[in-house]
């Protein structure tokens, strides 16, 4: 029985993503990201100095949604 159970470990519960279909989680970051860089552009001073936060905290998340958990042994189950 320890077997059976090792075997249907790997069987994901929905359906994988197809390779051809882009990640929207991604890019609505990224778009966000383009947006307040433009807008970093356009301004002088301290409102230029904190968009330019504002877009490497977007990319960062971006970067969240597209490479995969980093939690280690947090999501281990036995």
């Amino acid at each position: 029985m320890p077997f059976l159970a090792y075997v249907h470990a790997s069987e994901r519960q929905g359906e994988p993503r197809p390779p051809w279909e882009p990640n929207w989680r991604v890019w609505r970051w990224i778009a966000a990201a383009a947006v307040v860089a433009y807008a970093a552009t356009r301004a002088d001073g301290v409102a230029e100095a904190l968009l330019v936060l504002g877009v490497f905290t977007l990319a960062c998340r971006a970067a969240t949604e597209a490479l995969p958990s980093g939690d280690g042994l947090r999501e281990y189950r036995q």
